[in-house]
């Protein structure tokens, strides 16, 4: 049998070079990187004024909520950068919690993995700044043309509940399982139909579900099981 051997050594101490320390032709390069940096941010956050606060604040009531699909484990990287851009972005999240070594600790998921919601005033410099704002950011639900409008009620309703943190002490429809179809009753995809494709049981039951917007197919991958309705 192989035996692991430790290897042991002292540890070095390790920390960035300050600029003084750095040679002319390396400063040089981090300068540039540092500008090029700067100046695309510059340029998207031009192009991003369509989608931004300023356009809703000239027209308040042309602002409607509306859906981007993002790369999953992303959504708060891409909420930063519509942040930085003074884009209204709105990312859910729900509290975990777990015991490890006899402490408690709490952390943080977007309650929709894979969709940020943004408030802005439509147009199609504004859905193609938002589009290009990251590469993170796969697309609107729906398409440019044909995107989902989130109702302001559904969303003022959502906010609710998150603040009361009161989503497992909602009844759940047990019934439900894979391959029924629902309807979505809260959240930001309340009223749409949906095929539940799998149903995972915990205290608190997720599904994932199918939506169609425009004749396109999108998945959820977790969604309450409290928010649905058996059809």
């Amino acid at each position: 049998m192989m035996q692991e051997k430790k290897i042991k050594g002292e540890k070095l101490g390790y920390r960035p070079l300050s600029e003084a320390e750095l040679r002319p032709d390396d400063r040089t390069r981090a300068y540039a990187t540092s500008q090029a940096k700067s100046r695309t941010a510059r340029i998207m956050n031009s192009k991003l004024r369509k989608a931004s606060r300023d356009m809703i604040e000239s027209h308040p009531n042309s602002a409607h909520w509306f859906c981007l699909r993002v790369e999953t484990g992303k959504e708060q990287a891409v909420e930063t950068v519509l942040a930085e851009a003074n884009v209204e972005a709105f990312m859910p999240t729900e509290k975990l919690s777990r015991v490890q070594k006899g402490r408690k600790i709490d952390s943080f998921r977007p309650f929709f993995p894979g969709y940020i919601f943004v408030r802005c005033v439509p147009s199609a410099e504004a859905f193609s700044a938002l589009c290009r704002a990251s590469n993170r950011i796969y697309g609107l639900v729906g398409g440019s043309v044909g995107c989902y409008v989130i109702p302001d009620a559904h969303i003022s309703v959502f906010k609710g509940i998150l603040e009361r943190a009161d989503v497992s002490r909602m009844p759940a429809d047990k019934s439900i399982g894979q391959g029924d179809r629902a309807e979505i009753s809260f959240g930001p995809f309340a009223e749409f139909a949906c095929v539940v494709t799998a149903v995972k049981w915990s205290r608190e039951p997720r599904a994932s579900v199918r939506i169609h917007v425009e004749g396109r197919a999108f998945d959820i991958d977790s969604m309450p099981l409290a928010f649905l309705k058996k059809l």
